[in-house]
């Protein structure tokens, strides 16, 4: 066994061992003597230059060094893994693990998912809601989705499309609060300061509860609306569907993000009384650079954007 392969065979039995924590598991593991893991640990030692376990009474631990090796070698190993599945299994087989924010997934993706289930019935797919990003080091996600303003250095990412958001609230409150009259109206603000604001920071900073109103409010020429305190009054949840059940329900004025209350528009739920702006942010399919070549992630990439292409020239036509 030349040094390369002799490299490999000791890392992977490291990572056993790692994982376990105890060189008579891995030994069970890897249908060989705890001797034999131990030898191999240490020759990898050497080979490394620096240690990789602290060697205590009963058990072991990791190094700094040996934890950090750890994590490259996981990613590695199950890259590797899941590409000779791939091979073996004619490419579009095994198992893609999704992550994205919560709403996005229930109120967008999760409606379409169905078409994608027809074209790949053997594909399996795990999708994780995380309303904040996913860690691609430590969490085994093959792609994700996030809602953010584009800046994703060192990875593969495509914006899939941008978001719009824009006031939302039930008929019934809008009536309480406008009676008759338009919306459209000189005292504008006056009017709104009677309203309860109802804030979503899924996807946002804990420390920005506000961010969308504000954006929204600065983009309004209303002189009216520039006192306007959207935090004297307000309910602020995590989760963008909470926020907009309580709009639902008269308790306020929600800022809603566009893609994600077409649905509830349609039926009446929800009514849109102002304009819409930019968000300043839209959703963005990220994936570890040069994975986005993979089969299996390159077909859910390709029909993805199909849905966009899809949904954005359906909104032109209604539009």
């Amino acid at each position: 066994m030349d040094r390369k392969q002799l490299l490999l065979a000791n890392m992977y039995t490291f990572s056993v061992a790692a994982k376990f924590l105890s060189f008579t598991m891995a030994a069970e593991e890897l249908f060989i003597t705890q001797g034999a893991v131990s030898q191999r640990i240490k020759s990898l030692e050497e080979q490394l230059g620096f240690t990789l376990f602290v060697r205590m009474t009963r058990r072991l631990e990791l190094t700094a060094e040996g934890d950090r090796l750890l994590q490259a070698l996981n990613q590695s190993f199950d890259v590797i893994f899941s590409e000779i599945e791939d091979i073996r299994f004619n490419e579009l087989r095994g198992e893609l693990y999704i992550g994205a924010a919560p709403t996005f997934a229930q109120s967008w993706l999760l409606p379409r998912l169905p078409k994608f289930q027809e074209l790949y019935p053997n594909l399996n797919v795990k999708l994780r809601v995380k309303a904040s990003r996913l860690d691609f080091q430590h969490e085994p996600v093959d792609l994700a989705i996030y809602y953010s303003e584009g800046n994703h250095p060192e990875f593969y990412s495509r914006r899939l499309f941008d978001e719009t958001i824009t006031p939302v609230c039930s008929n019934s409150y809008y009536q309480k609060l406008f009676g008759d009259q338009s919306h459209q109206t000189p005292d504008m603000g006056s009017k709104l300061k009677q309203a309860t604001f109802i804030h979503c920071s899924e996807s946002l900073e804990a420390s920005e509860p506000n961010r969308e109103w504000q954006l929204w409010l600065k983009s309004q020429s209303d002189d009216s609306l520039n006192t306007l305190n959207v935090l004297e009054r307000t309910y602020i949840f995590n989760h963008s569907d909470m926020a907009m059940i309580a709009a639902k329900n008269g308790m306020g004025i929600a800022m809603a993000r566009e893609s994600l209350v077409t649905k509830s528009l349609k039926s009446g739920e929800l009514i849109a009384p102002f304009e819409n702006v930019y968000s300043g942010r839209g959703y963005d399919l990220i994936c570890l650079n040069g994975q986005e070549h993979r089969p299996r992630i390159a077909a859910f990439i390709e029909w993805l954007q199909g849905e966009c292409d899809s949904s954005a020239s359906q909104v032109n036509i209604d539009g």
